[in-house]
């Protein structure tokens, strides 16, 4: 079991409810109560390897559920066990692991931080080089002319239909003619 896992069970321990539910409370509550905590008690039992020092706070956390004159006890372990853990902390390998993780964070972020200055710098400098060359310009007059050429079309187009509709109109005019024209 890796030092973090250890720790992380061993801090379940600590953090676990041992005080009983309050005097007017309901006995399935308590019971229920009693039974969280006896189960989380045996959970972190099971995750903590034999020979940690953390397998000895379940153990008196168990006895504290069941005997409150072992509560004291309890919490003298369970300081000695957190200063002795924090004191590892400084000087062992984790924290060293931790601090240059944050450092190689740190360098990230400033990294980060300094490409984004230059894509803003480069696209403030590109906006300003589209500015000067006329580009916008250009394609202003080359949209206003699409739309020129638009509308001609538009205008043939509606020219032509209407010359084909015409052409229709006197066809029939014709056919009707002729049509008159054999009944007499």
């Amino acid at each position: 079991m890796t030092p973090g896992r250890v720790l992380s069970a061993t801090l379940a321990v600590l953090s676990l409810p041992l005080c009983p539910v309050g005097a007017g409370a309901v006995d399935a509550e308590r019971d229920a109560a009693e039974r969280t905590t006896r189960e989380r008690i045996a959970a972190a039992g099971t995750a903590l390897p034999a020979d940690a020092p953390g397998q000895k706070l379940a153990a008196l956390a168990e006895q504290a559920g069941a005997d409150p004159r072992a509560f004291a006890a309890l919490e003298r372990a369970q300081d000695e066990y957190v200063a002795r853990t924090l004191s590892e902390w400084g000087d062992g390998p984790e924290r060293k692991a931790f601090q240059e993780a944050g450092l190689q964070l740190q360098r990230n972020a400033e990294r980060t931080s300094a490409a984004l200055r230059a894509a803003a710098e480069a696209g403030d400098a590109a906006a300003i080089r589209m500015l000067h060359s006329g580009v916008l310009g250009k394609i202003a007059r080359l949209e206003a002319a699409a739309k020129e050429a638009g509308l001609r079309l538009a205008g043939r187009w509606e020219r032509e239909r209407a010359m084909r509709e015409r052409e229709r109109e006197q066809r029939e005019r014709e056919a009707a003619e002729r049509a008159r024209d054999q009944r007499r």
